[in-house]
């Protein structure tokens, strides 16, 4: 892989990955023939397997049923997971196995290659984790391609799981619900549901946010639906402000922040678009995360705004409880990026193509620069050029400094 095909692999993982995250992908969900699904994800891959002289097996269950999902997206799945078996098999066989399961139908890529530890199975599916010295003399890729697997079987209902041994082979699985499946219960706003999943969230990802006791503002003209989510959200601990229209949030916010805001788009005097645009176009109050629930499909012109989440009703309660609990854990919805290459052109490419995602993009041109401003703007993430990130061990001086300790790095190597 050259060095521009493979830096533009890895700007458009990072730019799918942090689109997912921001809800900003359009799902095309219908049903689908799982066979038809393993048949176009087997012909896209043949290639590999003649380069490699390995062996491509298919054992398909009889009389499946369908499933429902994003043809595309399944595919990307299914696809990622049998070049990754390809990649890491020497000799023999990979085997696609497709079987019906209690939760819906079950798609298993079985391979005999070097296989993972236990210890380092469950950092897979991790952002920019590659795992196991086994590996180190194998092309890494991008560190991205299985968290993507992970966020589409997420967003499915589904789940995704390896087993391995070393040296005996790997199986990834996914299961994907079917259209049989009972999909009752994301039917409606399960606020019960909701409140409890996201107290179990925010407690696993950050135990000081209920300390905190984050306040969000509900915005919303139906009085019973501001009460319903007040006494279930007190009831966890929360502190909840309700507004009854556009006019009266905004007066509410001036006063006192917020830490997320619940945004009904319907509304008298004002609408919730307008409410998101005049908040998120004023610096005192453009880092407040906004979800918008709404009846109306409109997407497009909420993320134009800059609104941070856009569900449409009904709402499916896990899809709900993550964008809560990322938006609290992460605290802000602009995510800031420090990207750091000696060149020009690469460095303009990098900030215009991360800029149009939302990000906002802060430019470094050497290794000075990049320490003066990671230590000022605390970056959430830094892309620097491999002979900047090797003067004076950079990145680890930078791994001590103070906020900066969980930083993401992204080292663009010409090798």
């Amino acid at each position: 892989m050259s060095e521009a095909e493979r830096l533009t692999s890895l700007i458009n993982d990072v730019l799918d990955i942090a689109k997912m995250e921001a809800g900003k992908v359009e799902w095309q969900m219908q049903p689908i023939d799982p066979s038809e699904l393993l048949d176009l994800a087997t012909n896209s891959t043949a290639g590999l397997f003649e380069t490699n002289g390995l062996e491509l097996l298919c054992e398909i269950e009889p009389g499946l049923p369908q499933i429902v999902g994003d043809r595309n997206r399944l595919l990307q799945v299914l696809i990622n997971l049998i070049s990754n078996a390809v990649k890491f098999t020497e000799s023999g066989s990979v085997i696609c196995r497709v079987k019906r399961e209690k939760e819906g139908v079950c798609i298993s890529v079985i391979d005999t290659g070097v296989g993972i530890t236990p210890e380092d199975q469950p950092k897979v599916f991790e952002k920019f984790r590659q795992v196991g010295d086994t590996l180190t003399d194998k092309p890494k890729g991008t560190g991205l391609g299985l968290p993507i697997c992970k966020q589409i079987v997420d967003h499915h209902g589904g789940r995704i799981w390896v087993e391995s041994e070393p040296g005996k082979g790997s199986t990834f699985s996914f299961i994907i619900p079917t259209t049989e499946s009972d999909r009752k219960t994301t039917a409606n706003l399960n606020l019960d549901a909701l409140v409890k999943q996201l107290k179990e969230h925010v407690i696993t990802t950050n135990p000081v946010l209920n300390q905190n006791s984050k306040t969000i503002l509900v915005v919303d003209d139906d009085a019973n639906i501001r009460e319903l989510l007040r006494q279930q959200l007190e009831t966890e601990g929360y502190n909840v402000r309700e507004a009854k229209d556009g006019v009266d949030a905004i007066h509410q916010i001036k006063i006192a922040r917020p830490d997320l805001i619940l945004l009904d788009v319907m509304m008298p005097q004002i609408n919730g678009f307008d409410v998101a645009a005049v908040l998120k176009n004023n610096p005192h109050t453009a880092d407040i995360p906004i979800i918008i629930l709404s009846i109306i499909e409109n997407k497009e012109r909420g993320y134009h705004i800059g609104i941070d989440r856009y569900l449409t009703k009904p709402i499916d309660p896990e899809k709900l409880l993550h964008e809560i609990g990322s938006l609290l854990s992460q605290g802000t919805s602009s995510k800031k990026v420090l990207v750091v290459d000696k060149n020009a052109s690469t460095l303009k490419t990098l900030s215009d193509v991360l800029q149009t995602q939302g990000y906002s993009v802060i430019e470094a041109s050497d290794p000075q620069e990049c320490i003066n401003k990671a230590r000022s703007a605390k970056p959430d993430m830094i892309i620097i050029d491999s002979i900047f990130s090797q003067e004076a061990d950079m990145v680890k001086a930078l791994r001590f400094e103070k906020d900066l300790e969980n930083v993401f790095f992204i080292i663009l190597s010409d090798r």
